[in-house]
């Protein structure tokens, strides 16, 4: 039976070495063999945890974050709301239970897209969030592209989303900097790193610096994230609104970032193509300097810890242990843990806040 390997080792074998990010796409996104078309990734059985499965309380505080943006936006009179990558849906099935208690803010809602290119997923969205206010389902539309928001202002939310994009490398060889690829030994049938002939105009992204690099170093280039940003920020100029972003955050301009998660546990991006979830850490210092180029403003990048305290997640895991039983308590006191302990999500991952206009005392910065 094929598989996606045996598909990937045809294509090496009859055109040569693939990008990395022709390698990423392929592994995640493979129409018949891609991992987010035939798997359930996000649980904690699952290959690997999110902010929303770990605690309802995440949703829930992006849903305040949320409202407290759209009324220091001046309360517009319609808008849009957008998700980018909503995972099982559970994010928004936490965040529509808290907006639903403020009918201004759902009256003026317009509708609610969800941006999803993967049909699997988008199956079980749906049976995630078919039993929520009716009202509230009505406005949900899925969309495979930005240019289906139509032109009003807008508050997106993107957690973990830009960590799966597609990205290249490049890396300093005894020749040059050369770009990574991913090409396949056919006698000894295993895939591993080689590097391309010939130098690559990827070295033009490389960052100004006097400092020399050692053989070996390797930098990193969002090329999707670039474009997606760009699209999504110049909609963002031209319509208003504000964009919440949560990822991994990359702390080192040079580094190796590729990994590939398969039972919570990182192993080689290799190994298990299409069975595995391959990510990388996101620069966020660029993502405020794209959003610099479109005259933007920015609140952070902060921590996930700092943002979630701010938002007032302390006082929300006081209020729901009040009326939980011990089993409850317990789950609660490991969710928050898992959300705030620097050793866990709270440190590794950072938020920024993106905007067409200066939102003064946006809640979480």
């Amino acid at each position: 039976m094929e598989n996606l390997e045996q598909i990937l080792k045809k294509r090496i074998s009859n055109f040569g070495p693939i990008s990395i990010s022709d390698f990423i796409l392929e592994a995640n996104l493979n129409s018949k063999f891609g991992y987010y078309n035939n798997n359930l990734p996000f649980g904690e059985r699952k290959d690997y945890v999110t902010s929303p499965e770990i605690s309802q309380m995440f949703g829930e505080l992006l849903a305040l974050w949320s409202i407290d943006c759209w009324e220091k936006m001046g309360h517009p009179k319609k808008f849009s709301l957008v998700e980018l990558g909503p995972g099982s849906g559970i994010l928004m099935k936490d965040f529509l239970r808290v907006i639903k208690l403020n009918s201004k803010f759902v009256e003026k809602c317009n509708q609610i897209f969800l941006f999803e290119v993967s049909p699997f997923l988008k199956k079980i969205q749906k049976n995630n969030l078919k039993k929520i206010d009716n009202k509230l389902l009505k406005k949900i539309k899925w969309i495979k592209s930005l240019d289906e928001i139509p032109e009003l202002p807008f508050i997106l939310i993107a957690n973990e989303f830009f960590d799966a994009l597609p990205i290249k490398q490049i890396q300093l060889t005894k020749t040059g900097w050369r770009e990574r690829m991913v090409n396949y030994n056919k006698k000894k049938e295993f895939f591993f790193f080689s590097y391309s002939n010939n130098p690559t105009f990827l070295e033009n992204f490389l960052p100004r610096t006097n400092k020399r690099k050692k053989i070996g170093s390797i930098y990193e280039i969002p090329f999707n994230m670039i474009i997606f940003l760009e699209s999504l920020f110049n909609k963002l100029k031209k319509k208003g609104g504000a964009c919440l972003i949560i990822d991994y955050a990359k702390n080192k301009h040079f580094g190796n970032s590729l990994k590939s998660i398969k039972k919570q546990k990182i192993i080689n991006p290799l190994n298990m193509i299409g069975k595995s979830d391959i990510s990388t850490h996101v620069n966020f210092d660029l993502v405020k300097e794209i959003s610099k180029k479109f005259n933007l403003i920015s609140n952070g990048p902060t921590n996930q810890r700092n943002f979630l305290i701010k938002l007032g997640i302390l006082l929300r895991v006081e209020i729901l242990m009040r009326n939980a039983n011990s089993k409850q308590k317990k789950m609660l006191k490991n969710g928050l843990n898992f959300l705030i302990n620097k050793n866990k999500m709270g440190k590794i991952f950072n938020v920024i806040s993106i905007s067409n206009k200066k939102i003064n005392d946006l809640i979480g910065f």
